[in-house]
This record gives C-alpha cells, sequence and structure tokens, in this order.
C-alpha cells in the first residue's frame, strides 16, 4: 500500500514538472536558436534588395548618389526545431545606406561599379521574454559590378548580371548576441531581366544565389557559424502614372507605382555541425511608388510585409525611403 501511494505521488509531481522541464528546455532552444539568428545578422541589412527599374542602366558617365533610410519591426520569431516564438517577442531596426553609383559602357554594353554602406541600430530584441542587446555600427560594406549583355531601351528590355560581395569589417563583438556586421565573407551573384510592356507597364524578375563564408567566432565566440547557400526570387510589376500626377502638379517628373514579391529559400545554418533551426526562408509582399521630384531628383518610398517565414523573425512591417541625386 505504501509502494502504491510513494509511486502515485511521484505520478502526480513527476508529470508537472516534465511538463516544466520540457517548457524551459524549448524556451532556452528558442533563445540559443535566435541567438544564432542574431549572431550573423538579421533581415534589416539586407542591402541587396533592390527597387524597381535598379537594373535600367543610366547613360555613360552618370553618377548618381542615393541614401536611404529603413524601418523594420519584428514581433515574432520560428525556428524549425521549437516552432514559433510570439509572446514578448520581437525586433526593431533603423538602418541607413549610403550607395554611390557610376556608370559607363565597354564595347558598346553599360555597366556599373557601385558600393555600399550600411549603418544603423537593431533595439528592443527579446525571445520569449529574454532580452538581447541592442546592436549599433556599421555593418560589413558591399562592393557590386553590374554588366548589361543586353541593352535594347528602343525595346525597353534589359538583361544584367552582378557580382556583391560583402566584406567582414563591420561592426561585430563574438559577446554579443546581435550585430550589424556578419564576421564572414559572402557573396552574391544575380540575373535580372527587366521588360516594358506597352506604353505603362515594366516587369522586372530576378534570381540570385548567395554563398556564405564560416563564421569562426560565433555561439560562445569559440564555434563556427557555416551556413548553406540561400537562393532569391524577386518581381516588381510597374505601371507609369506619370500623367495623373503631372495633371495635379505640373512641375513633378516620371512617376511610377509598383507591387512586387520577394522570396528566400534554403541558408540553413549550423553551428559546429549542429542545425540551429535557422534558416533564411521569407515570403514578402512589397509596394513602392517612385517619384522625380525635379529633373535630377527621385524619391522612392516602399512598403514591405512578411506573409510567412521559417527559421527567422517574421517583419510585420517595414518601410524604406530612398532619395537618389544625379550628377
Amino acid at each position: 500500500m505504501a509502494k502504491t501511494m510513494t509511486a502515485a505521488t511521484a505520478h502526480a509531481f513527476g508529470k508537472p514538472l516534465r511538463s516544466a522541464l520540457k517548457t524551459l528546455c524549448k524556451q532556452i532552444l528558442t533563445l540559443c536558436a535566435g541567438l544564432a539568428i542574431a549572431i550573423i545578422g538579421t533581415p534589416p541589412c539586407r542591402a541587396i534588395d533592390y527597387q524597381p527599374f535598379d537594373f535600367v542602366p543610366a547613360t555613360p558617365g552618370t553618377i548618381i548618389l542615393m541614401g536611404y533610410y529603413e524601418y523594420g519591426t519584428r514581433n515574432e520569431l520560428n525556428n524549425t526545431i521549437t516552432g514559433t516564438a510570439k509572446n514578448h517577442t520581437g525586433l526593431q531596426s533603423q538602418i541607413g545606406i549610403f550607395r554611390p553609383l557610376y556608370y559607363n559602357q565597354v564595347l558598346d554594353h553599360p555597366y556599373l561599379l557601385e558600393f555600399l554602406l550600411p549603418f544603423g541600430v537593431e533595439y528592443n530584441g527579446k525571445i520569449n521574454g529574454f532580452r538581447l542587446d541592442d546592436a549599433s555600427g556599421v555593418s560589413d560594406p558591399i562592393l557590386s559590378g553590374t554588366f548589361w549583355p543586353l541593352s535594347r531601351p528602343d525595346l525597353k528590355s534589359w538583361i544584367s548580371i552582378s557580382d556583391w560581395l560583402s566584406v567582414p569589417i563591420g561592426t561585430y563583438n563574438k559577446d554579443r548576441a546581435l550585430n550589424l556586421g556578419a564576421n564572414r565573407w559572402q557573396n552574391d551573384v544575380q540575373l535580372d531581366i527587366t521588360q516594358g510592356v506597352g506604353e505603362k507597364f515594366t516587369f522586372d524578375v530576378a534570381a540570385d544565389w548567395i554563398y556564405y563564408g564560416n563564421n569562426p567566432n560565433a555561439g560562445t565566440g569559440h564555434q563556427t557559424l557555416s551556413q548553406d547557400d540561400t537562393y532569391n526570387v524577386y518581381t516588381w510589376i510597374s505601371y507609369d502614372i506619370s500623367d495623373v500626377v503631372r495633371h495635379a502638379i505640373p512641375s513633378l517628373g516620371n512617376g511610377t507605382i509598383s507591387v512586387g514579391y520577394a522570396g528566400t529559400f534554403g541558408g540553413f545554418q549550423r553551428l559546429d555541425g549542429v542545425v540551429t533551426g535557422s534558416q533564411t526562408h521569407e515570403q514578402q509582399i512589397r509596394f513602392t511608388y517612385q517619384q522625380f521630384v525635379a529633373p535630377t531628383w527621385q524619391l522612392n518610398l516602399s512598403l514591405n510585409h512578411d506573409v510567412s517565414v521559417s527559421g527567422q523573425f517574421k517583419q510585420n512591417f517595414g518601410l524604406l525611403f530612398r532619395v537618389a541625386k544625379i550628377f
């Protein structure tokens, strides 16, 4: 009888204890997976992500200076092992980008040389109530070159090939969860097709392949973070509203509105060979308005929202504002 009561008591206390331990383990795994995401940098620094008409070449000899402001807010984190954390989970960011561009041509084919320098802050980071330290500073600068094997303005047809190299000299501290720098080399090869249809419509379609080097100072600061290749697809459908805006404000130049989609796939991460549950899988919708407010000044306002993600933070609202000056 005593044994029966002891077993029953152990069972009664054991069940909630196992449940509590299971919950604790899940929280710890979620935190560790979230830190693995944070270590390599988060979506705010996706400086390669392009806007409509970015791959229509300018006149040879043209210099363009661009300045970006990006704001993003995220309210949940998915991990492929532990699931989705929604309660007391989020991350905000404010990112600026300085981007000079130089256009010219070789053998009658246009090319573009450019440089991107992202900088800013990530803050209010938390996962299931666990606070992440804020991060600020400079992200990894990007060197890029684009070549157009096909450029037919008369047919409104352009095909371009780009390469983007991220140099690992951005702000990085192995003892911090959030970092703007990734502490690793990264290379992105992109193919873009831009085609005008009729008088008003333009279609942009792009695909790219991203290769990641290893980060040897991840996790505890003495672990190696590796990542599978990432594949991206982008589409934009743009409509010319120049007649409408000029009717309202005659002094304005060309204007367009665009709707778009971005899909990111692959990118599974491993810490010392062990899968972390983090990856780069994202489905996003976008809306952009571009307007020339003067012959050499263009403004760009873009809004975006993640429809679904896997293995990363989900951005419920994103804003991009860009100013371009043409010389």
